[in-house]
């Protein structure tokens, strides 16, 4: 067809990756919504993405959080689709699922579908911008949604400082507006004004929803043309108003809110922080030099010389990080945090001198230019050999873009440094100051000793001027004072930096599954070429299989974690520096045993692995007290933190705790982390290494023979015996009794969280590929119908959630999860009992065409292809270390899906899910926040057994067969 769509800077063609192979093109419709189109004629996913330039910032004064509130309301039904779960049933009944955000200066939209459904979701998703209803009970629903979410991160130490800090800030500046929203701000405080926040609602959706503020990034496999006639069709209708982009000018900090030091308690106790906050002015139209990379990439640095490893020496600090942690329209933020040990608490001033004199080294020894050369080479190759991304995640970070980047630099603006400039770096070296710094010590020490109280979160606090001495000191500090020891500089050339890109060409290879290469009592090596992305990449993934690191008692799982947090330390030196050459590594502990992996460019990544190695060999003789001193408190601060963590991620793991054998509680992990000491790491590591079976991966730009030199690497290093056949590390599951009800209640942890959890499973138990594919159906059939019934309709909760639940290898159930600050467990079980009741209905009277619907979009949810070589190692080494060795299993229970019939579904629901069903195994884990403990002590139903102790049902409950043993000859 042919359109009159503006092309967008048509003499400025859009900078590509070289290894992307879709197609692009910006135009502007004549409603002056400027849309980014993406042909990729080999997707299987569609995804759209909408960015309108309209966040919080711009909510009216009386009614904060409506920016917020109206990104909830957009969901709930259109003139065109009244229905207000109409677009979540269709995305949902064709592969698909939508999110949205607000942010500080724009609001996300965004969804995917399945490619052959993209023209009916775009339909219905462009209604949202152009009439949507803001229907008065779907208005009162989702006031408590929102209110719910706010309750949700109450005791979120993240977002109580990030509402800290703009409280902080110039009354008078929009940054010290309250954006989340509640109940009172969104429904008490305009009613008490006598306002109708539907009234206020469709006001500010007609104010700021202009088309001319809005970008568009449509991707899908259609060309480019019907993309754009696509574009034109459903969204030239989107109301231009002309206005112009919301602007906020002037810093939020001036010097009355500077040189302030802030004393903050924290909800975890563990929490020991130290930020130190430059704010700046706004640094994305800088984008071509990028300035502030170059200082964060310095002061961040890890290697010898810098800060952190002077601040580890001395046994002050863990981790930290540095960069841009405000990035607005007219002015920015540039944050140095610090992750403190206890010495460190009482170091804080020292701490914040070394920095400072660090500052005054790179001002002392100038901008150079090897330096802003090197992070600019790594940012090239990056963008270079970019991977393909999920479609939705990719859509919304390029919808966002659009807002920042020009038309051609939209893809590479991110990623690459164009220009140097060495003034303009040291000009940004001069916000590094005491005089514009706003320095926060975060610190349960505090606790009963602070003088104020931030007003939505509660969050206690004090603030004080800084002391002028001090200042003093920090201005004039330098690396030779006595703090530092001389022992600061600037880095050392990266010599892990790739530079052969060179593709090896495979040959009688197949495309979806590795080969095995070896296949001996001490290795199984396994080798994929990557024959489907062709990137100069590798993903080395080494399981090191062992009963040692924690199936048999608590103490092990506790060293095991130690001994891997210990050697990621231990050999930081080396692995930060391939981490800037992206080029990472790990080494990790897990229910199987010690996973080490290395990822990146294979140039050189048989260098970082033999240094890997070489290192965990080395522990035993090298490691020294104070390292193990501190990994030791930073695995307790773990711990202890883990308490404070969210009640349904306490929910999850209390049901783990019930069925999984080699699950251990916190409580006995803290308990036996206290009695170790160093010989007994000394002694694990000797123990660990001296008896062990390798599982290898070897995946992507490398031959048979390199593959092979890998295996030599780890089992040369290495020279372990093969392990006992009796001590192979396997995980039972406890087999819940047939026609049984099952309840595990705890009282949430922390008492100043207000939100209960609920956690039902179902068990069903190891399934045959069929089996499996009718289950997969069956919870893709209740997840969106649980979902608009128990979380948009009652209003149960914010969080509302649904899953097939795997417990060990192969245990299958079904678990539906919420989590509520307005109801406790025993009512939401019991809604949950309700939803089910009515599924069987649900299900029955479903026509054949929406069936088969969903059918379809189960089939493409399992054949969807890999977007890159990580996701494809990542399929692979699940199978794996899962010992099934079914690297087609996927394609298999789609398969099998495309013959199941609606009566094998409802036989499902009669046999496991159905109250009172013969075969009905369920288990609900309930955690009551304090507000609810009256409802605690409550006789559990009649039929229903009331688990005291999670050991203890194990113990005498029957465990689950392992699956057989797989002939992989």
């Amino acid at each position: 067809m042919v359109t009159t769509n503006l092309i967008l800077d048509p003499e400025l063609p859009i900078e590509v990756s070289q290894q992307d192979d879709r197609k692009y093109k910006l135009i502007q419709l004549s409603n002056k919504l400027t849309c980014l189109l993406i042909s990729d004629s080999t997707t299987d996913k569609a995804a759209a993405a909408m960015d309108v330039r309209v966040g919080h910032l711009s909510d009216p004064s009386n009614t904060p959080g409506i920016a917020h509130f109206l990104e909830h309301m957009l969901f709930m039904g259109t003139d065109k689709y009244p229905d207000e779960n109409e677009y979540n049933v269709f995305l949902s009944s064709h592969g698909g699922s939508s999110n949205a955000f607000t942010d500080m200066e724009s609001t996300n939209y965004y969804f995917d579908v399945a490619a052959n459904h993209f023209e009916g979701a775009l339909d219905r998703f462009a209604q949202f911008f152009i009439n949507p209803l803001f229907q008065k009970d779907s208005t009162d629903r989702e006031l408590q949604a929102v209110d719910s979410e706010h309750a949700k991160n109450l005791q979120n130490d993240s977002w109580r400082m990030f509402q800290l800090s703009k409280s902080l800030c110039k009354k008078e500046h929009p940054f010290s507006k309250f954006g989340s929203g509640n109940l009172v701000t969104l429904k008490e405080g305009p009613e008490k004004e006598g306002l109708d926040i539907r009234a206020l609602l469709l006001d500010f959706h007609k104010t700021y929803y202009s088309a001319n503020v809005m970008k568009l990034v449509l991707l899908g496999k259609e060309s480019l043309e019907e993309l754009e006639a696509l574009a034109e069709t459903y969204l030239t209708n989107v109301p231009n108003q002309d206005i112009d982009v919301p602007k906020f000018p002037g810093t939020p900090f001036g010097k009355e809110e500077l040189c302030k030091k802030l004393m903050v308690v924290p909800v975890k106790d563990g929490m020991r922080s130290l930020e130190m906050q430059f704010p700046m002015r706004e640094i994305d139209s800088l984008y071509l030099y990028k300035p502030t990379r170059y200082l964060s990439h310095l002061i961040g640095h890890e290697g010898k010389g810098s800060i952190l490893e002077l601040l580890k020496i001395k046994g002050w600090a863990n981790e930290l990080s540095s960069g841009e942690s405000r990035s607005c329209s007219d002015w920015s933020a540039f944050s140095i945090s610090i992750d403190l040990t206890d010495e460190g608490l009482e170091k804080v001033d020292q701490v914040v001198e070394v920095i400072f004199a660090y500052i005054s080294l790179v001002k002392k020894e100038g901008i150079q230019q090897w330096i802003h050369d090197e992070t600019a080479t790594v940012a090239a190759c990056q963008f270079r050999f970019l991977s393909k991304r999920n479609p939705m995640d990719y859509t919304c970070s390029l919808a966002s873009a659009m807002h920042l980047y020009p038309g051609h630099h939209v893809l590479a603006g991110p990623y690459n440094i164009y220009d140097y400039d060495p003034e303009m770096i040291g000009e940004f070296l001069n916000y590094f100051t005491p005089e514009n710094m706003l320095l926060s010590v975060t610190s349960k020490t505090f606790e009963g000793s602070t003088e104020q109280k931030e007003h939505w979160y509660g969050t206690e606090y004090t603030i004080e001027d800084l002391n002028q001495d001090t200042c003093d000191t920090w201005s004039k500090a330098c690396v030779d004072s006595d703090v530092t020891d001389g022992l600061l500089k600037l880095p050392e050339m990266n010599d892990m930096i790739a530079s052969d890109f060179g593709l090896k060409g495979s040959k009688d290879m197949p495309v979806d599954e590795p080969k095995l290469l070896m296949d001996t009592d001490l290795c199984r090596l396994w080798y994929k070429p990557d024959n489907v992305f062709d990137m100069p990449k590798v993903n080395i993934m080494c399981l090191l299989r062992t009963a040692a690191t924690g199936s048999n008692s608590a103490v092990d799982s506790v060293l095991s974690l130690l001994y891997s947090q210990i050697m990621q330390e231990h050999t930081n030196d080396f692995t930060y520096l391939a981490s800037m050459a992206s080029l990472h590594s790990s080494v990790a502990n897990s229910t199987h045993g010690i996973e080490l992996s290395v990822s990146g460019y294979n140039h050189k990544a048989h260098i970082l692995l033999k240094r890997l190695v070489q290192a965990m060999t080395e522990l035993p003789d090298k490691l020294e007290f104070a390292l193990f001193d501190r990994m030791k408190d930073k695995v307790s601060k773990q711990y202890q933190n883990f308490l404070f963590a969210q009640p349904y991620q306490h929910a999850i793991y209390a049901t783990d705790l019930c069925l999984e054998s080699t699950k251990w509680s916190i409580e006995d992990k803290m308990s036996a982390l206290e009695s170790i000491e160093m010989r007994d790491v000394v002694d694990f590591a000797c123990r660990l290494l001296s008896r062990f079976h390798v599982e290898l991966l070897v995946h992507g730009n490398v031959s048979t023979d390199e593959a092979k030199d890998i295996a030599d690497i780890v089992l040369n290093q290495f020279k372990p015996s093969p392990p006992f056949a009796s001590t192979i590390p396997q995980m039972r599951v406890a087999q819940l009794q047939d026609g049984k009800d099952y309840v595990h209640r705890s009282q949430e942890p922390n008492e100043k969280n207000t939100n209960s959890c609920i956690v039902s499973v179902y068990q069903v138990g190891p399934m045959e590929l069929h089996a499996n594919a009718v289950l997969a159906l069956f919870h893709h059939l209740l997840k969106e119908p649980a979902f608009n019934e128990l979380r948009t309709s009652e209003q149960l909760g914010y969080i509302v959630h649904t899953s097939i639940k795997t417990s060990g290898e192969n245990i299958k159930g079904l678990l539906f999860l919420i989590q509520s600050d307005s109801f406790d467990p025993i009512y939401m079980d019991g809604r949950i009992e309700a939803f089910i009741e009515r599924l069987r209905e649900k299900i029955s009277i479903m026509t054949d065409e929406e069936f088969k619907s969903n059918i379809d979009a189960v089939c493409q949810s399992f054949r969807e292809k890999n977007k890159n070589i990580g996701e494809e190692s990542s399929k692979y080494w699940n199978v794996l270390t899962n010992n099934t060795f079914m690297f087609k299993r996927l394609q298999l229970i789609a398969d099998e899906v495309e013959k199941i019939e609606k009566k094998e579904v409802l036989d499902f629901y009669d046999e496991f899910v159905k109250k009172g069903a013969s075969s009905r195994r369920k288990m609900g884990v309930q955690v009551f926040a304090k507000q609810h403990m009256e409802k605690f002590a409550e006789e559990v139903a009649e039929g229903e057994i009331l688990m005291e102790s999670a050991s203890e049902f194990k113990r005498t409950t029957p465990l689950f067969g392992l699956p057989p043993a797989v002939d992989l000859e």
